[in-house]
């Protein structure tokens, strides 16, 4: 009987305990179903965050939905939204009579999201990206708190509860105007930071400098101490997977920079890794660009990995000792030559070989002939030296103005595709030597002389590190590209103006400026707006201003008082005697015409946005034109500072255009076949330009029918910086060198660069 009760009593028991555990097992589906309807739904801040660009901020539509933040999205609540933005009326009626009060899921908000996008964000400002979070404002202490930093840059964090999960790691993100608005989800995908600066690493964490940003990884302790290497991070779920260093370094000076390599002295052409990094090490970490590399310099040590440059660590400042010129061909024609053939007054070697390790000795005064062919060419660059400092190379295939041209220093020649390119590496002073007798008479005095050194010398400095043919191996050519070099022989006045100033250049704000110089002045300057493509550099330095003992105080950008100004001569300038202050050109309506069609097309295709073309509803277009027909009329549009054109409007038989820019202006209405007349009566019979755009238009009429145009003007040359012939007339009254580089440059420092 007792078991009979003890087993009834165990039956009770293991079926209430089924009972009980079947209630546990529904309640956890419930459960669990209830958090996953939680996880697929959207949230109320999450919506009003992603629809600020409909012009209302997040707190906005939770008042308006009358919600708290963490409440759920409803149908409702979508029939609010679209009605409020006046959009989707079907869907909106079927969602206020269907689930009014149903949780909207994610996956249906971010469809009709994509739609509400495409009908409002008409300026595309909302876009998806994928990023990788590498810091916030706790690892990286120069974010704010709500900012995070990625592989795509800095953005702000409008939902900083989702951060925890998207740090360190991959993200399909939802971006406005610089926020992430929502994390539409997470990639557990491998990412790696390549060559990035370690600064520090030990048992507490690994400490970074990547574009700019420090930033601490405590969370992944080392075994061994690391200090100021490159290297790449591993990332993986969220941590760091490995860290890898690398070690292998090696230097040399830097002689061209490719695309894809660097050729280094001794070390050839290395390639590049793709995701090349440049950092300045010495004073203040700074990550640089490839652009802020300089070549003919050895003041960076390169990293190498898997036989490719990783990064490059610039070790010290830059001290301007020499300058590496390209040299053109006879008269200036092309940067490439068919042979070259030199000679030099003293004994010379040629290096050559993979390395330049092979050496072949020449007597002074002995010829050598090298083109594509010569046996020299076991590498892409022969280097050719005097065996004594003072020693000069002639280059016998190249003319100049002088004859032919003979160098200080080295030269190499380089083969290229397109023929060969001579180098000639010089020291800066040296240099100097041939471009002030190339770019100034001596007549023009020792004062006048010295101003042009400093700013041959200035100019030539920022010219070295603008890298201009550093694909090449160089940084100016011998041109009036740059400045003109071993046009003209050197001479003692000119030499000793060098000497006598010696690593001057000038400086604003402790910035060397551009010292820009020309001609002749028509008795005023203009200011650097002349030109389109304007630097981010600061020059208020150039200044326009009346060059004379005072200022005639005109307003010549007004057409009527430039047209006095130009063509009465009232005014006491300093170089109110010169030759081109003032000259006049006559040139016939066809001959003009012609010039310009023939020009047309360069000028458009250099920069389309400088040609306008006038359309059917009288306005003017970037277009294609070659052709505008006869002249019939020229009007100025207006002048910049000083009076200098910068607009005008020719109109044609064919075509009306726009033509903006001083020297887009002087092109086309250039005197290609006819006289120049200068203010002395002495007569120049073509210009490929005209002298200057400070001039004016006056119609010739023969029985009511254009014949020619005549142009009066002054000057010669852009009007930008110093007059070289206001320098010379300066120096005639005893202004002293830096008097005169203060007047053309206002508030100017003298430094040495030495």
């Amino acid at each position: 009987m007792a078991n009979k009760y003890r087993l009834k009593i165990k039956a009770v028991l293991i079926i209430v305990g089924i009972i009980l555990l079947g209630t546990i097992v529904v309640t956890s589906i419930s459960t669990k179903e209830k958090q996953n309807d939680k996880a697929k739904a959207i949230r109320i801040e999450e919506a009003a965050d992603m629809l600020i660009f409909t012009g209302h901020d997040a707190t906005w539509w939770t008042d308006f939905l009358g919600k708290a933040d963490d409440d759920f999205l409803t149908y409702k609540d979508i029939t609010a939204i679209l009605d409020n933005l006046g959009i989707l009326s079907d869907e909106s009626k079927e969602y206020s009579e269907v689930r009014a009060n149903k949780r909207f899921k994610k996956e249906e908000w971010l469809t009709l999201y994509d739609k509400i996008v495409e009908q409002l964000d008409t300026n595309n400002k909302v876009t998806y990206q994928d990023v990788f979070v590498l810091a916030d404002n706790g690892n990286c202490e120069s974010l704010s708190e709500n900012e995070i930093y990625t592989d795509k840059g800095i953005y702000e964090w409008k939902n900083s509860k989702a951060l925890n999960e998207c740090l360190y790691r991959n993200c399909k993100v939802i971006v406005y105007d610089s926020h992430i608005i929502y994390v539409v989800e997470n990639y557990e995908e491998e990412y790696r930071l390549n060559n990035i600066y370690i600064v520090s690493g030990d048992e507490n964490g690994i400490n970074i400098f990547t574009n700019g940003k420090y930033i601490n990884y405590n969370n992944r302790p080392l075994d061994n101490n690391l200090s100021s290497e490159i290297g790449d991070i591993l990332f993986e779920d969220g941590e760091i997977k490995e860290i890898k260093v690398k070690g292998d370094k090696i230097s040399g000076k830097l002689l061209s920079i490719q695309a894809d390599s660097l050729e280094i002295e001794e070390y050839g052409f290395v390639p590049l890794d793709e995701n090349f990094r440049l950092f300045k090490e010495y004073g203040k970490l700074e990550e640089l660009s490839i652009n802020d590399l300089l070549v003919g310099y050895n003041v960076t040590d390169f990293i190498v990995a898997d036989g490719k440059i990783s990064a490059g660590l610039v070790m010290k400042d830059l001290v301007v000792e020499n300058i590496r010129v390209l040299i053109k061909s006879s008269n200036f024609e092309s940067l490439f030559h068919n042979n070259v053939m030199l000679e030099s007054n003293s004994d010379y070697t040629i290096y050559y070989g993979e390395k330049l390790e092979k050496q072949e000795k020449h007597a002074a005064d002995e010829d050598v002939s090298i083109d594509e062919s010569s046996n020299l060419w076991e590498s892409s660059r022969i280097k050719i030296e005097p065996d004594t400092l003072s020693g000069k190379m002639t280059l016998l295939s190249v003319q100049r103005a002088s004859g032919n041209p003979s160098y200080l220093g080295t030269i190499e020649i380089v083969k290229d595709s397109n023929g060969l390119i001579v180098i000639n590496e010089v020291s800066m002073e040296e240099y100097l030597y041939k471009v002030v007798p190339s770019e100034m008479p001596e007549s023009f005095g020792i004062e006048a002389l010295k101003a042009q050194a400093v700013c041959a010398r200035t100019y030539a400095y920022n010219h070295i590190l603008d890298n201009a043919y550093a694909q090449y191996g160089a940084q100016v050519d011998d041109s009036v590209s740059f400045q003109v070099y071993s046009n003209q022989e050197e001479t003692p006045a000119c030499t000793q103006s060098v000497k006598e100033t010696y690593g001057q250049v000038l400086v604003k704000d402790d910035n060397v400026i551009d010292t820009f110089y020309f001609s002749t002045s028509c008795g005023h300057t203009t200011n650097s707006a002349i030109w389109v493509e304007q630097s981010e550099k600061d020059r208020s330095y150039l200044q326009p201003k009346f060059i004379g003992l005072e200022d005639c105080d005109l307003d010549l950008t007004d057409e009527a008082v430039f047209y006095d100004f130009i063509t009465k001569n009232e005014y006491d300038g300093f170089e109110s005697e010169e030759p081109w202050y003032r000259w006049t050109t006559t040139i016939p309506v066809d001959t003009l015409s012609n010039t310009l069609n023939s020009r047309l097309a360069v000028r458009y295709q250099a920069n389309p946005e400088l040609i306008l073309v006038k359309n059917k509803n009288g306005e003017f277009e970037s277009k294609e034109i070659s052709d505008i027909g006869m002249i019939k009329d020229i009007t100025v549009i207006n002048r910049n500072e000083g009076g200098i054109l910068n607009t005008i409007v020719i109109e044609g038989s064919k075509a009306t255009i726009k033509v903006i820019t001083e020297y887009n202006i002087r092109y086309l209405l250039a005197p290609v076949s006819t006289q120049i007349t200068k203010a002395d009566g002495s007569v120049i019979e073509s210009f490929s330009l005209l002298p200057s755009a400070y001039c004016i238009f006056d119609k010739v009429m023969d029985d009511k029918k254009l014949t020619d145009i005549k142009f009066t003007g002054g000057g010669y040359g852009h009007g930008v910086g110093m007059s070289q012939n206001g320098a010379k007339i300066m120096a005639a009254n005893q202004y002293t060198y830096d008097e005169i580089l203060k007047y053309f440059y206002e508030g100017v420092d003298l430094i040495n660069i030495y």
